[in-house]
């Protein structure tokens, strides 16, 4: 997996093509996943969004219901006994882990893995109160409430799509029809 450089100034480890690439996609991927699910679950139009810090997230699925029912969301989790400040808190720790891991000489794989690994395990559990507390709210309200919510989904998705294409190339599907 590790091979040994002697290039320019002695023995340096360095990783093999392929094993360096599927590390890459593996730190962006999880980067990724954790700027999704951080970032925008308690925006609202009246604040500009939160950079991604540790607060609960669902990202589209988030911003798409009303500004009532995100503030209805985030009293409801910090009822449930999220702290979101602990949760920014130990977001910044996580990064500020994987930095020094990341650089570190001689590197250190298996560090890094296990930062990754540990961020992977708080963003899920972020996600699952996400969706816990969007649940909550969902059955709370009428099916007027839940159309209107889909059609604020569709109209963030279609967005998305127009900013970056559709991953299958397919058209836009037709709009919900409006509301009476």
């Amino acid at each position: 997996m590790m091979e040994t450089n002697t290039q320019a100034g002695g023995p340096k480890l360095a990783m093999k093509g392929w094993v360096k690439a599927v590390f890459v996609l593996s730190v962006t991927l999880n980067l990724l996943v954790a700027g999704v699910v951080v970032g925008g679950f308690l925006g609202t139009e009246r604040h500009p969004p939160r950079p991604p810090a540790g607060d609960v997230t669902l990202g589209p699925l988030g911003d798409a219901f009303s500004r009532e029912d995100r503030d209805a969301m985030r009293r409801a989790a910090e009822r449930s006994g999220t702290d979101f400040g602990s949760m920014r808190t130990a977001f910044r720790a996580d990064m500020d882990r994987l930095i020094a891991a990341l650089s570190a000489d001689p590197w250190d794989e298996t560090a890094v893995r296990n930062e990754l690994a540990g961020m992977r395990a708080r963003t899920l559990r972020r996600m699952e109160l996400g969706e816990q507390v969007m649940l909550e709210r969902l059955e709370t309200m009428t099916a007027e409430d839940r159309k209107a919510y889909a059609a604020r989904l569709r109209d963030r998705t279609d967005r998305m799509d127009r900013r970056i294409g559709k991953p299958d190339g397919r058209p836009l599907p037709p709009p919900l029809p409006p509301e009476d």
